[in-house]
């Protein structure tokens, strides 16, 4: 048997060190033949390595693409350009409801499909151009604080529960159920505001400084009225698939569901996919807080209940699309 050259010896290192000869790679490679020759192992390495690598990215890719599914990540394309890609929530689901302002008890609830959900509140703009199609009814334009037709880059507000369905039925969508918004608010967290633990500030949103619980006066952030949307972006709360703004504060926001006692929803086990919907002419849940509501008014568990045809400055809506 003859002696291998110096550039055999530095071919048969390199293979051994990339673990070519019976060493299992960083990435899960199969174990090769520890008997291989040394000379076999040389004409293999280019082929080998460049399979190693293909192997890693498609297992690197694998992970990725697992990791981003448990996280709630999506690609962009999930949702239509101005709406966020909200997950289903876990099979444990999320808790909902405040608790200790006594009309709502903690309770399980599972969320089994995402959800794409409008990245801000409806605004004039987008409202008008409904109207402008025949498709669309205009809202209230009489009182203070008219936004409709002229603040285009603000909430539509004075809008009523069926109006404001109205045009998510038209744009493909609906209303969120209240147990929607909640989650898009919170996620796993139980977090008081969409941001999270902060202490409220007008970088955040559009309401009334204080801890009050009942309605304030109508200074809000800006002396009275809405912001334009989308202008707090620290109050944001930020999901893998973008941010949805003003979650809190600036106006209310209707839901799909009437209003009930919080009572009523207290179950032993997770409740999936809850939706309380049995009188349309009901009064139905609005969530988010005001421009004119306090700091604990805006926080993501606080309820509140209008009539269905209730139209106030205070108070618009945004829309999700089923996925």
């Amino acid at each position: 048997m003859r002696l291998l050259s110096g550039r055999e010896w530095l071919i048969l290192f390199a293979a051994y060190s990339y673990g070519l000869l019976g060493c299992r790679s960083p990435q899960g490679e199969a174990n090769r033949d520890a008997d291989t020759s040394a000379s076999s192992a040389a004409s293999s390495a280019a082929s080998s390595a460049a399979s190693s690598a293909a192997s890693s990215a498609a297992s690197s890719a694998a992970s990725s693409a697992a990791s981003g599914a448990a996280s709630g990540a999506a690609p962009a394309e999930t949702c239509p350009t101005g709406e966020v890609w909200v997950p289903s929530t876990s099979a444990d689901g999320f808790w909902m409801g405040a608790g200790s302002f006594g009309n709502d008890p903690r309770h399980r609830v599972v969320l089994s499909r995402p959800f794409c959900m409008d990245a801000t509140e409806v605004t004039v703009g987008a409202y008008k151009v409904c109207v402008d199609a025949g498709a669309c009814v205009p809202p209230r334009t009489w009182g203070l604080w008219i936004n409709y037709p002229t603040k285009v880059d603000h909430p539509v507000n004075k809008i009523g529960w069926r109006t404001a369905r109205a045009y998510c039925k038209h744009e493909g969508k609906d209303l969120p159920t209240e147990a929607q918004w909640e989650w898009a608010a919170t996620g796993e967290d139980e977090r008081p505001w969409p941001w999270g633990k902060e202490t409220p500030t007008c970088e955040h949103a559009d309401f009334t400084q204080g801890i009050l619980e009942g309605p304030s006066s109508d200074d809000g952030c800006r002396g009275g009225g809405t912001s334009p949307v989308g202008s707090m972006p620290r109050g944001d709360h930020l999901w893998p698939g973008g941010s949805l703004h003003d979650l809190a504060g600036n106006v209310w926001e209707w839901t799909l569901d009437n209003y009930t006692a919080g009572s009523a929803k207290v179950a032993t086990t997770a409740v999936v996919d809850p939706l309380e919907l049995h009188d349309e002419a009901g009064a139905h849940v609005t969530r988010g807080g005001g421009w004119n509501r306090s700091a604990k008014g805006i926080r993501n568990q606080f309820r509140g209940a209008s009539p269905v045809d209730y139209q106030v400055p205070g108070l618009g809506f945004r829309c999700v699309r089923a996925r």
